[in-house]
């Protein structure tokens, strides 16, 4: 098997971390590696994956969506920039990289508020099955939560990077995940300045959890990885697995090419 090696030294890192986690490696076809690749998690920022999907698929159908104009609803802390701008309305274009680009919770909530929640939601259920969109972004006082498992994960960043047939669109949402600005865990930057190819993703965290759902380009392959922890004690330790996840696809890579060099 190609990817032997990595699938085993990835079970060795799996079985000695001892947080709650999810571990998964695939192509952009096969599950090669998965340790609880169905459980749901807390979705953290991942959830907004399930919604740049569903816009992305309306704009297939429909380019002028990426031009709607949007006006903004009540603003909400934590991530993202667009609580600090003076414009009251934005693009559907904009808003979606800003989502991906810079995990932007305002802008999340304004696509919800454009396209319905509910609507988004059931979609979803349909589509990527593994994914539950119940509320808004920062809502803590909601009584439900969003949730999401490491393959619906893999499945949303495959179909977010895959080329639409509709060339007019730019491929905002690739775009916008290749530039994610968020790279401490699977794509550590220091890390990540050694790999020859392309990366794209998106990162998440809550109080107790910290996510990572990367694609690895090169030679020409994609792999990727999904990391979901809910940790109960060090948020290191966490980040630490994410960024050990993120080197061994790395080392992989180079080993390879340096064997047909």
């Amino acid at each position: 098997m190609k990817h032997a090696h990595l699938v085993e030294q990835l079970n060795q890192l799996h079985r000695h971390f001892a947080e709650p986690h999810a571990l998964l490696l695939a192509d952009n076809h096969h599950l090669l590696y998965g340790a609880k690749t169905d459980t749901l998690f807390p979705a953290a920022s991942l959830i907004k994956l399930g919604i740049a999907a569903y816009v992305k698929k309306r704009a297939e159908a429909d380019p002028f969506q990426w031009n709607r104009m949007v006006e903004l609803p009540a603003t909400v802390g934590g991530a993202g920039i667009l609580r600090f701008m003076t414009s009251p309305s934005w693009c559907v274009r904009d808003l979606v990289t800003l989502m991906l680009m810079v995990s932007d919770n305002l802008a999340t909530n304004a696509l919800l508020k454009l396209y319905g929640l509910p609507t988004i939601s059931r979609w979803l259920a349909e589509h990527f099955p593994g994914t539950r969109l119940n509320r808004a972004l920062m809502q803590s006082h909601a009584d439900t939560d969003n949730w999401i498992t490491a393959e619906a994960a893999w499945r949303l960043l495959h179909d977010l990077l895959t080329p639409t047939h509709q060339s007019a669109d730019g491929d905002w949402c690739a775009q916008a995940l290749r530039h994610q600005q968020n790279r401490t865990k699977l794509l550590l930057a220091p890390t990540m300045r050694a790999f020859v190819g392309w990366t794209a993703g998106k990162s998440g965290e809550l109080s107790n959890c910290e996510h990572d759902a990367a694609c690895f380009a090169a030679e020409g392959e994609q792999l990727y990885a999904v990391v979901l922890t809910t940790y109960n004690h060090r948020r290191e330790d966490a980040m630490c697995f994410n960024q050990q996840v993120g080197q061994l696809i790395l080392d992989d890579f180079q080993q390879r090419r340096d064997r047909l060099l």
